[in-house]
């Protein structure tokens, strides 16, 4: 029966990896630091399987999509470094496992084959979202399948519950897995942030980094929706689903790094 070995949150800055940022990623040290140690942590466990939640990948407003062609691949063309490219397995076994527990629960769990992404016009690559945390693992590790979650827009608790299904899904393999929650902070923690400034996002930001480093997590669903949206974040929803993975075992959360260097709110912690 396989386990859940740890979990983690982690930003998706493309211009931490140094083929983009060129030198610039020198002013987020402290995440690159963080994003090292977490790669670090994971080849001392030795997965079978990455599952990753993204914000970036085929997003729907009342589903949840999981990737499903045998072979996942992207590259960081978008952000000219088309050099750095990834290839993975896909763990089309557990994917399926997981559509059926979270379907079972009534919640809306689509595999985006080659024929759903024809019909509704989206990519079945690997996103930003994945690519910007996978380039520091395979650094350290790289004998891994993956699993690809893009979270739907749905209501915590329900990505939560989805979280649970992830993990009946996880003990019905034989490998052991670990969960990654991808996903940015507040977006708008300075004048010249990328959605302008707003005084909510350090708000939530500090809500977030110290309710998961106290594991308050019941505070993670009951935060007010215009803190949230005045924040411009996108990685709540990553981490309800990662806190639904993790139900059940017993967690000792520490907070690897919090820094927000371009106006962006980026957050490394492992459970």
């Amino acid at each position: 029966m396989g386990k859940i070995l740890g979990a983690y949150l982690v930003p998706h800055p493309p211009i931490v990896v140094k083929e983009i940022g060129k030198g610039e990623e020198k002013a987020a040290q402290k995440t690159i630091d963080g994003m090292q140690e977490v790669a670090k942590d994971i080849r001392q466990k030795a997965p079978g399987v990455i599952l990753f939640i993204t914000p970036h990948g085929p997003i729907f407003q009342d589903a949840i999509a999981i990737l499903a062609r045998k072979e996942l691949k992207g590259d960081f063309s978008d952000f000219r470094a088309r050099e750095v490219r990834f290839a993975k397995r896909n763990h089309l076994e557990l994917a399926e496992r997981i559509r059926k527990y979270a379907n079972e629960e009534g919640i809306w769990c689509a595999l985006v084959d080659p024929d759903l992404e024809r019909e509704y016009h989206i990519s079945g690559d690997l996103d930003h979202g994945v690519m910007v945390p996978m380039y520091f693992i395979d650094q350290e590790y790289t004998d891994y399948q993956i699993v690809h979650i893009t979270y739907g827009l749905l209501p915590g608790e329900e990505l939560y519950r989805f979280g649970m299904c992830v993990q009946k899904g996880i003990q019905d393999m034989q490998e052991d897995a670990v969960v990654i929650a991808s996903g940015d902070l507040s977006h708008r923690l300075t004048k010249d942030a990328p959605a302008g400034y707003h005084p909510k996002g350090k708000e939530f930001d500090e809500t977030l980094i110290n309710s998961l480093a106290e594991w308050k997590i019941e505070t993670l669903f009951s935060l007010p929706p215009e803190l949230c949206r005045d924040a411009g974040e996108c990685g709540l929803r990553s981490v309800q689903v990662m806190l639904g993975a993790c139900d059940g075992y017993e967690v000792q959360p520490e907070v690897l790094s919090y820094e927000g260097p371009f106006g962006v709110g980026y957050g490394v912690a492992k459970m």
